[in-house]
């Protein structure tokens, strides 16, 4: 018996490289918030393995500002290629993804590091103002739990700000909240992130100096490549003393857009109102008779050969929705007469929906319960031929709609997502006519795929 284990060989490098890859191919399919969820996946995965500093890092922040350009950050891309430089000082676009626009934002990028890192001196109280340019501020990577982060800036003559702030988001949470810095005196400026929003393993923030018009003029990170703080743990019995929506401080929706990528908000509120439709086909369970009055042989499966299901719903949270559906089969193909009335080429039924994701985001695999009323259509071979000719009747179950199911959703950029549902619904028979129809009780199916986009 071997008394020896094997050696697992761990390669962090090559992990992260993979993620790199896989990023970049989202980015070629335009699904630029994934790219960037990725991408900042990754940067946070280098900086447990203290691979921060190595060149493979450059390349993540140098494709974090590509697909931050992309979808429209310039000032996350700009803030994205200054940390690339700052650890890689002659890193290059690949020709792949190169343009003259991000070639200009790299060079400048490159000309503001001066070759070097991005991570300024630290503050002291004797620095010379007169050297200062821009906004300055050292970067934090770890900071501790249960207690305020000291955050300091040095603030530039050739800029003149109305405010100074640092914006912080606690893990967990899809907003920034603004912190001021105030002015010590000098070109100096500080201020802190909360005790109550140090918790977790980590927070996202950036520091940001804004003109009248609330728009940042300079900035060490950005709402769309924010820095990465790891928090260890803290003093012991050190608590909550503070409000991190109070004191000076207040919680800000970043503007633009409306998206979450890997935890970061890219601007805008979570959408709270959507719209899907979605087609497919549906089968059923039969007994009983048909709508020309013909008797059901024994037990067959009937087919509703086209399905369609547009639905209005409410995001109650980012797992929870409540929708309105309706459901609209079109149960094609009967060719045995009725003996009073054309055959009904319609199913219409109205539903309520329940839906629950089992992801936290919101996407992933979902299960669903719906409740409503209508007809339920499904064409079904009979075995004993009427008088008048013809193999195929219509059976037709409710009015009662009983169902639950389970479905899938994947977001496809913007508020534009994917969703497919495979949903059993009973129909029940609580009457035995509807208007003319002879109902009865039975089990169907839909399998639909279609787009919802929220608002």
């Amino acid at each position: 018996m071997s008394l020896g284990a094997s050696a697992v060989y761990a390669d962090p490098k090559g992990d992260i490289d993979k993620q790199a890859k896989a990023a970049m191919e989202s980015y070629d399919l335009m699904d630029y918030e994934a790219a960037k969820k990725s991408l900042n996946a990754a940067v946070a995965a280098a900086k447990k393995a203290k691979l921060d500093k190595d060149p493979i890092v450059a390349k993540l922040h140098l494709y974090l500002g590509i697909a931050s350009f992309a979808g429209g950050d310039a000032d996350g891309a700009k803030a994205a290629f200054t940390a690339a430089v700052g650890i890689d000082p002659k890193i290059q676009i690949d020709a792949a993804y190169k343009s003259p626009e991000l070639v200009k934002l790299l060079d400048a990028a490159r000309a503001g590091a001066g070759g070097s890192s991005t991570t300024p001196d630290p503050v002291t109280d004797g620095v010379d103002c007169a050297s200062v340019k821009g906004l300055q501020h050292t970067i934090l990577d770890t900071g501790k739990t249960g207690g305020a982060q000291p955050i300091e800036a040095l603030v530039g003559s050739d800029i003149t700000p109305v405010k100074v702030a640092v914006m912080y988001r606690v893990e967990g949470t899809t907003d920034f909240v603004e912190g001021k810095l105030t002015s010590s005196g000098g070109c100096k400026y500080t201020g802190s992130i909360p005790a109550a929003a140090m918790k977790g393993t980590l927070i996202h923030y950036y520091v940001a100096a804004y003109n009248e018009n609330n728009k940042v003029i300079a900035g060490k990170g950005s709402s769309g490549s924010p820095n990465i703080m790891e928090l260890t743990a803290g003093a012991a019995g050190a608590g909550d003393r503070e409000n991190p929506l109070g004191g000076g401080v207040k919680k800000v929706v970043v503007p633009s857009g409306g998206n979450v990528s890997g935890g970061v908000i890219a601007g805008g509120k979570p959408a709270k109102v959507y719209l899907a439709v979605a087609g497919g086909t549906g089968f059923g369970y039969v007994t009983g008779d048909t709508e020309a009055g013909n008797q059901v042989q024994n037990c067959c499966i009937g087919i509703s050969l086209v399905v369609l299901t547009p639905e209005l719903g409410f995001y109650v949270s980012k797992q929870l929705s409540i929708g309105i559906a309706g459901r609209i089969g079109l149960p094609l193909g009967a060719n045995v007469d009725p003996p009073n009335a054309a055959h009904s080429t319609i199913a219409p039924a109205a539903l309520i929906r329940v839906r629950y994701a089992l992801e936290a985001s919101g996407e992933g695999l979902r299960v669903m319960g719906q409740i409503g009323a209508g007809i339920m259509r499904n064409t079904i071979k009979i075995e004993m031929m009427p008088a008048g000719g013809g193999d195929t009747d219509i059976v037709a179950q409710g009015p009662l709609l009983l169902g639950a199911g389970i479905g899938f959703t994947k977001k496809l950029g913007g508020n534009l997502s994917f969703v497919a549902d495979l949903s059993a619904i009973a129909g029940i028979a609580v009457v035995d006519k509807v208007s003319n129809a002879k109902v009865n009780t039975g089990v169907g199916g839909d399998l639909t795929l279609g787009l919802a986009i929220g608002f």
